[in-house]
């Protein structure tokens, strides 16, 4: 079951600095159960006292809204000596994570110790600012990726982010979002013009996997329901399967899964170097 429409963090932490924006107070009126605590810094020393666990557990439900000057990151693309993957962009409007408890998410280990929350920054300008001055210093096309910290679309009807950068990018030729998540939570998307400038991808895996490892999230039928639907509305999609597992009737499982894609979209199949780390299926 898809669990970020019903995401209800139980203490929302207000950087003093932007307590007075209205941005800070449209999102903070989404939750007026919430325990709000207006803070100094927006970075916490982590308390030894809780276990890795515990604050995963607690980060989850816990959201900060604040400000960030590193909206985009790059990666080059280096994965070690022999391995090489497209380089991207990384963009990160919300970092920390997202609602979901996958049971393999590598931010969530790295960060839940030491910045137990999901962070919304909402200096949106200077994103805008941050992304403009990427692409005019970048040749040729430039790719940035929304999904790499976080999902991109699990808290989107809180945030509004894609209503905001879709538009945005339809304007630029050689530059191109994407929008990576396993939520099925696209009324945004379908309530504003697509573009070819936006890529939504949906990571998949076998309904095992889903069922056992990645809870929370949308079930595979929901995952490419809305692939479906965002596909008929004018978008491109593309089909991520990352982290392939083996486990006891795994070639049933991922047969399913291909299958169910392949029947519900029109798809293009893509191999090269990126595929040693990902098997991707894009339109």
């Amino acid at each position: 079951m898809d669990i970020a429409r019903s995401y209800k963090p139980e203490k929302i932490l207000l950087w003093r600095k932007v307590s007075k924006h209205p941005e800070a107070h449209r999102i903070i009126e989404f939750f007026p159960h919430a325990q709000i605590e207006v803070i100094d810094q927006q970075r916490f020393v982590h308390t030894p006292d809780k276990t890795m666990a515990q604050a995963l557990i607690s980060g989850k439900k816990t959201l900060m809204i604040g400000a960030t000057q590193s909206f985009v990151g790059n990666f080059d693309g280096g994965l070690g000596n022999n391995v090489r993957c497209c380089p991207y962009f990384k963009l990160v409007p919300i970092s920390n994570g997202c609602p979901y408890y996958c049971t393999y998410c590598y931010p969530a280990f790295i960060y839940r110790k030491y910045a137990p929350y999901i962070k919304i920054n909402i200096n949106y300008q200077t994103m805008f600012t941050r992304i403009r001055k990427t692409m005019q210093n970048t040749n040729g096309r430039c790719h940035f990726n929304l999904g790499e910290m976080l999902d991109s679309l699990a808290l989107d009807h809180i945030t509004n982010l894609s209503t905001m950068l879709i538009p945005f990018f339809a304007d630029f030729q050689k530059s191109y979002l994407m929008l990576l998540t396993k939520s099925s939570n696209i009324s945004n998307l379908l309530n504003i013009k697509a573009n070819n400038q936006t890529v939504v991808s949906w990571s998949l895996n076998s309904p095992d996997i889903i069922d056992l490892h990645e809870k929370g999230t949308a079930n595979l039928a929901k995952r490419i329901n809305a692939a479906q639907k965002c596909q008929q509305h004018g978008y491109r999609i593309r089909y991520r399967i990352d982290p392939r597992c083996i486990y006891p009737e795994w070639k049933k499982g991922y047969a399913e899964m291909i299958n169910l894609a392949l029947t519900n979209t029109t798809t293009l199949y893509r191999f090269g170097l990126y595929d040693i780390i990902n098997f991707d299926i894009e339109v």
